[in-house]
Formats: structure tokens, sequence, C-alpha cells
């Protein structure tokens, strides 16, 4: 098989080795935008894997090659973007990491479009540092891309349940926490919130008239 690699997150990066050791794989052309996957001829390639790729791929993508990623949440509510940090955010301490297919909706307003299908999952642990949970979704993604090219083409296809909750994605000017919310958090809420945006995310912050406090790494103990 000839396949396209897109990613740029330095722990994705991470799981082109064993992309490329795959008994089935002949070829892969590392891309790092969706653009550079524009330029290619499609159709020399079997299939395009995505890793930590959150943006549309688009028709003109979608149309011509199989596509595939991994998604990082187990509810469908956490399906429109910024996944991790919602669902810490919420509380969520166990979810799912999922290999899904792509494809492209002209009339959804999904920001992270996909078709409801999903191939293979493995459990996804969100305790801990966002080094600590990105270290884990390097080894997942390993396993659940291996899995995948394992049983391809004969791969069981499984529906994602849609939920009537709907989680935006969050926005780099969300990392800021006003006094007020300060107020109405307790600490396990505070560790979650900036822990969630530790590197490379834009880190949670407080401000004053002074200037503006960036909390880059936290550490929270459970009386």
């Amino acid at each position: 098989m000839k396949v396209i690699f897109l990613a740029y997150r330095d722990w994705s990066l991470k799981v082109l080795p064993t992309i490329e050791r795959h008994p089935k794989i002949s070829k892969v052309t590392v891309c790092t935008a969706i653009d550079e996957v524009s330029k290619l001829n499609l159709s020399e390639y079997d299939l395009l894997v995505t890793c930590g790729i959150s943006d549309e791929l688009g028709n003109d993508i979608t149309s011509k090659i199989i596509a595939i990623g991994v998604h990082c949440a187990e509810l469908d509510r956490y399906s429109y973007g910024t996944p991790l940090q919602l669902q810490i955010i919420d509380g969520v301490t166990s979810s799912k990491h999922r290999i899904f297919s792509f494809t492209y909706d002209e009339k959804s307003d999904r920001a992270h479009t996909h078709n409801r299908l999903y191939s293979h999952e493995v459990d996804l642990d969100l305790s801990g540092n966002m080094d600590d949970i990105l270290e884990q979704m390097t080894c997942t993604s390993k396993v659940l891309f291996t899995r995948y090219l394992n049983d391809y083409p004969n791969v069981n296809w499984k529906t994602w349940p849609e939920e009537s909750i709907r989680r935006d994605k969050r926005l780099p000017e969300d990392s800021k926490l006003s006094k007020d919310q300060i107020a109405n958090m307790n600490t396990e809420q505070l560790y979650n919130f900036f822990r969630c945006l530790e590197s490379p995310y834009p880190n949670g912050y407080i401000e004053d008239v002074t200037g503006k406090l960036y909390i880059q790494r936290v550490m929270f103990k459970k009386h």
C-alpha cells in the first residue's frame, strides 16, 4: 500500500515509524498541512492517514482517497473540536481513542465532520498533565493504526451514536479566566482548566491591570 501520512504535532509525528514499518506499507509520503495533500496526485495512493488533525480535509480530497483519522472522545458531543480540553474541563477522566472515517458534508456545520463511523477503539486515560496524555495518545495511535492496517481492507465499521448535546470548539480567548469564574471554581476545577491548556495549547491565564499571568504547568493533590 502507498500511504499519505498527515500530521504536524510532535506527539503525532512520533507515530510515523509505526506506519512505515507495517508490512502492508510500501511507501509513505509525509505531509504537515492539508494544502500539501491537495498538491499530490491522490490516485497514486491507497490511503490517507491523519493524526492529530482537527480541520476538515474537504471534498476535493475525501472524494478521491480513503481517509481516516484518530479522535480522542467517546461521546459525540465532543466531535466539534478541542475534545481533550472540553472533556477534561467537564471532569471526564476516562474516554476512548478511535479510528474514524472522514467524509465531507456541505450541509453540516460540524467543525470536525465525520460520518459517525469508527472501526477500532482503545481506552484513553485523561488524568495527569498534558504531556502525559499526549504521550499516551502517541502509543494508542500506534496501536489503532496497526490494527486498522492489519484488518485492511476488511475493516468492520461501527456507528458513532449521535447526541442532542453539543460542546462547541474552544477558542484561544477562552484560555482567560475572569475573577468571577475563579470565585465559582474549586481547586480541582482550576487544576483541570489549567492542565488541559498546557503546552502545546494556548496556556490558561488570569489578567488584571498590571498584566497577564500564564499558568504553564500545574500539580494537584486531592484531600
